[in-house]
């Protein structure tokens, strides 16, 4: 009988021990995730960087060094801020995104070196013509865009998605003139890093510049 107790004694310290495994496990878990709740991702703005539109791999290099020594000032050490760092923008923007507590991206705000500090936000893009351009066209009169008057007196903005003007998508079919508080011109710019060049605006198309 003695094998027999041992054995039930030993079936019961390992399910024991399985046991505390588990539930430190799921401690652990929770822990990790009540960290990383009260963290959102921020968007540090620097300005412009030193070097100029044709960066080398070493100034990239120094670029993000420099992102990872500024937001190590703040959390502590080099190896933080490289934790905290989703992404370094070391090409034509100069700045990154990191995952910050809100006490964090106040104090990073503070430095004489950052010029703004915002918490990243999704952006849906909207469209006017897509539906159109696809073949998926409306019920006439009875149509959304119609009864909306297309749209009149609302500027859209066309965020980081790139622009062909040509594109029938872009057609101002039906669209009336800018609104009279439109202050932004009617320049219509695209890449300047491979040779500056404008093309014609039209009511749909009420002005774009060319940035990164």
């Amino acid at each position: 009988m003695l094998p027999q107790t041992y054995s039930i004694k030993m079936g019961r310290s390992i399910s024991s021990t399985l046991l505390f495994l588990v539930s430190y496990f799921l401690l652990f878990i929770s822990l990790l995730n009540s960290v990383h709740a009260s963290k959102k991702c921020y968007i540090v703005y620097l300005g412009a960087h030193s070097h100029g539109p044709t960066p080398s791999s070493v100034d990239l290099e120094t670029a993000t060094s420099s992102h990872y020594d500024l937001l190590g000032s703040v959390l502590g050490s080099h190896e933080k801020a490289k934790e905290a760092i989703l992404y370094s923008y070391n090409k034509h923007i100069n700045g990154f995104a990191a995952l910050l507590e809100e006490e964090e991206a106040a104090r990073i705000a503070k430095n004489p070196k950052v010029v703004s500090v915002f918490v990243s936000k999704e952006h849906k893009l909207h469209t006017t013509r897509s539906w159109e351009f696809l073949g998926l066209r409306g019920n006439g009169g009875n149509s959304a865009w119609q009864k909306g008057r297309f749209g009149e007196n609302t500027i859209i903005a066309n965020i980081d998605t790139g622009v062909w003007p040509e594109s029938q998508s872009f057609s101002d079919k039906g669209i009336g003139s800018a609104p009279a508080k439109w202050r932004g011109g009617n320049i219509c710019q695209i890449n300047k890093l491979r040779g500056s060049k404008q093309v014609p605006c039209n009511r749909s198309q009420l002005s774009f510049h060319f940035f990164l």
